[in-house]
């Protein structure tokens, strides 16, 4: 009985598939997704962000994974981040310390 169960969603499956592979879209699922605009984060923000992590330079490279040197240029306005490296200091922003340790990128210890 679960065997033809079983057999009988996939035929179903196979057949709406076949149906939208021809243009039938009206039992498809539609899912719209928009992405934020990439923020642009500058000098006093990044060390910001940094000290409230309550990292070094150092160690705040090594979690972007970028250079110390980059991160010195970023906090003194050499530097502007670019593309991802914006997208994660936004992340880190809101998710900050939490979300650090989560992912077992960082572990605090007393």
């Amino acid at each position: 009985m679960a065997e033809n169960k079983a057999f009988e969603s996939i035929m179903n499956g196979l057949t709406e598939s076949l149906a939208y592979a021809k243009g039938d879209t009206s039992k498809a699922r539609k899912m719209s997704v928009t992405v934020a605009e990439l923020p642009q984060y500058h000098d006093k923000e990044i060390k910001q962000i940094r000290e409230d992590l309550n990292l070094t330079q150092k160690n705040f490279a090594f979690v972007l994974g970028v250079s110390p040197k980059t991160v010195e240029a970023w906090e003194s306005g050499r530097n502007i981040p670019q593309g991802t490296a914006q997208r994660f200091l936004q992340i880190l922003r809101t998710g900050g310390k939490k979300l650090l340790q989560d992912y077992n990128v960082v572990t605090v210890t007393m």
